[in-house]
């Protein structure tokens, strides 16, 4: 039987990995090329969206929120201000480093904690195992996958298996 932990905290662990490896495959990718790095920590899909970098930052945001809110905390989110690959590569591996520290029994309980989500104009209200499966879970993978659109829009040689991880 899957419990919390499972659909929330380790989902969010394993793409955070995954979105370090693509990562990693575009900071190689500029290097070979001679591309400044920050032109593609700071290209978008389009004109109306997020950049590279700032993608990376709520995948990783968006997952410890989705936690902490399951545990009951609502803790602000940390500005999006990393702008190299080296600050991205931290501020993932915080968010594992935190998300991989969670009590499990402590996030099981949570399933049946209801929660608020400020939305423009209005507030959205779930119970935590709906939060989880309706929204937390399918925003962070927006923003793994934009990333990686992104990545494969400026050149990166990416595939399917770099997304999925082993």
């Amino acid at each position: 039987m899957l419990k919390a932990i499972d659909v929330s905290a380790a989902v969010f662990v394993r793409g955070l990995n995954n979105l370090k490896t693509v990562l990693r495959k575009g900071e190689v990718f500029a290097e070979e090329r001679g591309i400044d790095p920050s032109a593609l920590l700071d290209a978008h899909l389009a004109a109306d969206m997020f950049s590279l970098a700032v993608q990376a930052h709520w995948a990783a945001e968006g997952a410890k929120l989705a936690v902490a809110r399951l545990l009951g905390a609502a803790p602000a989110p940390l500005p999006d201000d990393a702008r190299t690959f080296a600050a991205i590569h931290d501020r993932l591996d915080a968010a594992i480093a935190s998300l991989e520290a969670v009590d499990p029994d402590a996030l099981e309980a949570g399933l049946a904690r209801t929660i608020e989500i400020p939305l423009r104009g209005g507030v959205r209200t779930y119970r935590g195992d709906r939060f989880i499966t309706e929204f937390a879970v399918p925003g962070f993978f927006f923003h793994v996958t934009t990333a990686y659109g992104i990545l494969r829009r400026e050149g990166v040689p990416l595939n399917k298996g770099d997304f999925m991880g082993a």
